[in-house]
């Protein structure tokens, strides 16, 4: 069932604009064909792995963070 926006709290309108935000910038960046190659051989490479590995949250987490954090 769709909310209409009128409908929402002042929290859930921020959140709904953040969603926003990120599916423009997402939709924009599937546009560089560069990133959108490496993001489907990514995929590629996760479903043709065997591995088992199950990582918590926070082991996932702790692998990925980046140098800028």
């Amino acid at each position: 069932m769709a909310v209409r926006q009128e409908d929402l709290s002042e929290h859930a309108l921020a959140r709904q604009a953040g969603f926003d935000r990120s599916w423009s910038h997402g939709q924009k960046m599937l546009t560089d064909p560069q990133l959108r190659a490496y993001l489907e051989q990514s995929i590629l490479r996760v479903n043709a792995s065997t591995s088992r590995t199950t990582l918590t949250h926070d082991e996932f987490l702790a692998l990925t963070e980046t140098d800028a954090e």
